[in-house]
């Protein structure tokens, strides 16, 4: 029992070691700015600014995601991004140390950035990244990124807006608002319907437009979010009044609006408008001045111009000059605005273009290299193989000649064992035991004369006796041994006499065939056909003469052609090169070669063929 609570104990200790291993915890400040930074960003960013002097003490990841909430609190603030310098160096750490939610939440800032300065392709790019790299997260992360994805889509819709690809937009604000219903914050969807209903606005598809924005509207209601409400109603009364030509419709709802947001400068100015067509002049110039006060250059040069109109109606001409200079200044400031943001535009496609064109070039130098390396691998790969079986082949090529040479040898030996040198070699071995059994004949004699003459002694020299005897008995089994050794030497004559008269008898038998003068009379003749039926009936004959000929030659070389074995016929039956190269329809310098491979394989020799016509003729 004690043993099992020392080792729970131990157990406990290791998970909490290893709980703290994983546990990264960051200054006090930090995490109060973490905490505050969705709802109250300048609370944060306060919170951040008191570690300003200190951060660089801290680790490398606990200074970047310092890094990181500061621009995240700036940006939910409005404050334009200038740099991407620093986002940029966010966005490689996180790449290399694998935060996954922290990574994604980098590429989606890094967006940000190049939107603030108006480089939508990159920032594109970077909200793809988010969307992409968001499938990698598990469940979990998923459900915490949702937020994130939603307003990924919506900021990418925006930017798809800016460069006028309205169907791209339309399906980024979509998903957006599917992002939003799946976490059930409906109350976040009324901006993206109404950034579709702007899409379909510029689209000309009024309908569609209409049913989104009255959409957005009633959503903003519903979700008790009347700030959204009201700014949405005024863009509604917008369209009604320039889309739609229903200015009385459009009058009410800008009221209800200002009513509730009165610094909406597109609302004052569409009202002012409004009045200024119902000849309403003093309303008209009040909701003029109104935008004035409140709106953008835009809205201040389209006051300014419907001021003018106004006086002019009201015949108050040096007002209305007033008024159209004033317009005029506004214009030349929003075209210079205007040329210099499309300059900005342009450079930044520009920019972006070379840099796609810089990695490309980037990843075509490496892939060549990599294609390089691998071809190299390749042809490494192919010399060591054909290494190997050279290897290989020469080492079974030597095996074989080694055994070329053995059946060679072995043959040799039974060949001579049937030749008249063994013949006459066992003559003289039977003429030396006839000597030496002569020689043995007079001790034989001496000895049984001894004995017999001992005979009588027999009781005083017994032991001489039984030794004589022993003597006596030795050398007449060496003379009977000797006689058969010499018994057995003649047998073998005899066998090597018939044998010699039996393959005399076969070979001037061959010599008789008709096949043999076939093949001698045809060496006479030019136009001679040798047919299949000629080749085997040669065959056969030269087998029946010879019986172990083409045993031999196949046990000397099994892969023997077709066109070889004829040609060891016809030498076997004395037919010349140049007459075996017209029966086997060859040229003379075709049937040299084979007659030299057939050396080479058969006697492991080159260049050795009159050693290969008397081996042939040898051959039984």
């Amino acid at each position: 029992m004690k043993a099992c609570l020392v080792f729970i104990l131990f157990i406990g200790i290791s998970l909490l070691l290893g709980c703290s291993r994983h546990y990264r915890s960051y200054p006090l400040f930090m995490e109060q700015a973490q905490s505050c930074v969705e709802t109250a960003p300048d609370s944060a960013l306060h919170y951040l600014s008191l570690l300003k002097d200190s951060i660089g003490c801290e680790p490398e990841e606990t200074q970047m995601y310092y890094h990181l909430l500061t621009i995240k609190a700036e940006d939910k603030l409005y404050t334009r991004h200038i740099s991407d310098s620093l986002i940029n160096l966010i966005v490689k750490f996180y790449n290399e140390h694998g935060d996954k939610n922290k990574q994604i939440e980098a590429y989606y800032y890094q967006g940000s950035v190049y939107r603030d300065m108006n480089d939508a392709p990159s920032a594109l790019d970077a909200f793809r990244e988010v969307i992409s790299r968001s499938k990698e997260l598990s469940p979990a992360d998923k459900k915490q990124s949702a937020d994130l994805m939603a307003r990924t889509y919506n900021q990418m819709g925006t930017l798809f807006a800016y460069q006028g690809l309205y169907d791209e937009s339309l399906q980024a604000n979509r998903k957006s608002v599917n992002c939003y219903l799946a976490q059930g914050k409906e109350d976040k969807t009324p901006y993206p319907l109404r950034n579709i209903a702007r899409m379909y606005d510029a689209k000309h598809q009024k309908d569609s437009a209409l049913h989104y924005y009255q959409k957005a509207y009633r959503t903003a209601l519903s979700t008790h979010s009347p700030h959204k409400a009201y700014i949405i109603l005024g863009e509604l009364g917008s369209f009604y009044y320039y889309s739609l030509e229903k200015a009385d419709s459009a009058k009410q709802m800008l009221i209800t609006a200002l009513n509730h947001q009165p610094d909406m400068a597109n609302a004052l100015l569409v009202l002012g408008d409004v009045y200024r067509g119902e000849a309403r002049w003093d309303s008209a110039c009040y909701y003029l001045h109104q935008a004035i006060e409140y709106g953008d250059i835009q809205k201040q040069h389209s006051a300014y111009r419907h001021l003018s109109s106004i006086e002019i109606q009201k015949h108050n001409y040096p007002q209305a000059t007033t008024y159209l200079r004033q317009a005029q200044l506004l214009a030349d400031s929003i075209k210079e605005i205007t040329r210099t943001e499309a300059i900005t535009k342009i450079n930044s496609l520009y920019n972006y273009q070379h840099i796609q064109k810089e990695n490309y070039t980037f990843l075509l130098d490496n892939e060549k290299k990599s294609t390089f390396l691998w071809i190299l691998g390749c042809i490494s790969v192919v010399i060591m193989g054909v290494a190997i079986s050279v290897y290989f082949h020469y080492k079974k090529k030597v095996q074989n000649t080694r055994l070329q040479m053995h059946k060679l040898s072995k043959l040799k030996e039974e060949q001579e064992a049937k030749s008249m040198k063994a013949h006459e070699e066992n003559i003289c071995k039977i003429k030396e035991l006839e000597q030496k059994q002569i020689e043995t004949e007079p001790r034989v004699k001496e000895l049984e004369q001894k004995l017999v003459e001992q005979e009588g002694k027999i009781t005083e020299k017994e032991t001489l006796l039984k030794a004589q005897k022993e003597e006596l008995e030795q050398a007449k089994a060496l003379q009977n041994l000797l006689l058969a050794q010499k018994e057995e030497l003649e047998a073998k004559n005899k066998e090597i006499i018939a044998c010699l008269k039996k393959q005399k008898v076969l070979q001037d038998s061959l010599r008789q065939t008709s096949i043999y003068h076939f093949f001698h009379q045809a060496c006479t003749k030019a136009d001679s056909k040798i047919t299949e039926e000629k080749w085997s009936e040669l065959q056969k004959e030269v087998d029946t003469a010879y019986p172990n000929f083409s045993k031999h030659l196949y046990e000397l070389s099994p892969k023997l052609s077709v066109i070889e074995l004829q040609i060891c016929y016809l030498m076997k039956i004395s037919i010349p090169p140049t007459h075996i190269a017209i029966f086997t329809n060859r040229t003379k310098a075709a049937i040299s070669n084979a007659r030299t491979r057939l050396a080479k394989r058969l006697l492991g020799e080159q260049n050795s063929t009159e050693k290969l016509d008397d081996f042939i003729s040898d051959l039984q």
